[in-house]
């Protein structure tokens, strides 16, 4: 499994699928082998390693596993392939059914952005330079200079409008 994660890592367009899904605001696979011993010092090592997934995402629980069931099924395969009673992505169903009977529920969660989606906050990080830029030759642009300058970032930023 560690060498799956560093594939992934490593390749260059291994991850672009899951950041197309672009609701998704953090996600986080962690391999757990080892505990730390229950009021002893020290770590009890763990027969099987757990894989642990978490995440943040806008929207409605059943419609996130349904995008990443049908948008990422291989994906969820190489992921959970190996892990017991895994089964399978599609139909999602089963999938979620799996889920419920292994998840745990956040207790708390911060969010800088509560009202903004995770496409919101991108978009607003890409347009920032832009303006910043815009907004430092304003000064020395005559009036119609500014506003050429003006319609083609807002041509040139339609996407994150």
């Amino acid at each position: 499994m560690p060498l799956f994660f560093l594939v992934i890592r490593r390749g260059r367009h291994s991850l672009d699928t899951l950041k197309r899904l672009s609701f998704i605001h953090a996600a986080r696979w962690s391999i757990v082998r080892r505990l730390p011993a229950n009021g002893e010092r020290g770590e009890v090592r763990l027969r099987y390693p757990h894989l642990y997934f978490e995440s943040n995402f806008n929207g409605g629980w059943e419609e996130y596993i349904d995008a990443f069931s049908y948008a990422l099924t291989l994906g969820m395969w190489a992921f959970w392939g190996s892990s017991y009673g895994f089964p399978w992505a599609l139909p999602p169903s089963p999938f979620k059914d799996y889920i419920r009977a292994h998840e745990y529920e956040a207790g708390h969660y911060y969010s800088a952005y509560p009202d903004a989606t995770a496409t919101t906050v991108l978009s607003a990080l890409d347009l920032a330079p832009k303006v910043n830029g815009l907004r430092q030759c304003a000064a020395s642009m005559s009036d119609e200079e500014f506003a050429t300058a003006w319609r083609d970032l807002l041509t040139e930023s339609q996407t994150c409008l």
